[in-house]
């Protein structure tokens, strides 16, 4: 899409949508690993605008070195729920996005787990030494 039909596209979006009605948020369940989006028309629309936006201007933002994303969430009223803090454009293909490696556990994290399992050990020996040593002594 060219940029003046986004623009068009935008203006229609915000004229025509509430901010004082919209509400639009993400909210995480808690205890579960879900997370889901609670809105209503004028939200959604309000929404829809700002992703627009971030794609009509994401070919200036990805070439900024300075400021490559754009600062969301907390600049709108509309939104509530768990806030987005910013929207970062990409030049790469979903096929081309590198994954982030797992951190390669080294000799310290065997160490420290060793550790702590071994003091736990410790402690659970110590309380069964200590009641059998009260029992003994009333025996």
């Amino acid at each position: 899409m060219e940029k003046e039909e986004l623009n068009r596209i935008i203006e229609s979006l915000e004229n025509s949508s509430s901010k004082v009605k919209a509400s639009f948020g993400l909210h995480y369940r808690d205890g579960e690993d879900e997370m889901h989006i609670k809105a209503n028309k004028d939200g959604f629309e309000l929404f829809a605008a700002e992703l627009l936006k971030v794609s009509r201007d994401s070919e200036d933002i990805i070439k900024n070195t300075e400021k490559n994303y754009i600062e969301f969430g907390y600049l709108n009223e509309w939104i509530d729920g768990e806030l987005i803090a910013y929207i970062k454009p990409i030049s790469e293909n979903r096929n081309e996005i590198k994954q982030e490696e797992p951190i390669a556990r080294n000799y310290k994290d065997d160490a420290l787990q060793f550790g702590c399992i071994l003091g736990i050990g410790i402690l659970i020996l110590s309380i069964c030494v200590g009641f059998y040593t009260i029992v003994k002594w009333f025996v």
